[in-house]
């Protein structure tokens, strides 16, 4: 009788186990679905951004901004 009763246990927990199964995972990672911008778009948008007038401007912008992450480092 407890033989019967833990058989009928087990094949249960297996049936239960089998009937959830594995959740299926879609082919996309989960959080940033955004592309990474190429080459060629970050030189159309800089084109765009930069001009003749502001040239001067936007270097020393730069050259404060990679002074400022040189300074930073250990």
């Amino acid at each position: 009788m407890l033989r019967q009763l833990l058989v009928i246990v087990v094949v249960a927990a297996i049936i239960g186990l089998g009937a959830s199964g594995c959740k299926k995972s879609s082919d996309t990672p989960p959080g940033n679905t955004e592309t990474p911008k190429t080459a060629a778009e970050y030189e159309a948008e800089a084109e765009k951004e930069i001009t003749a007038e502001n040239m001067e401007a936007e270097l020393a912008k730069l050259e404060k901004e990679i002074d400022g992450e040189l300074g930073a480092e250990p």
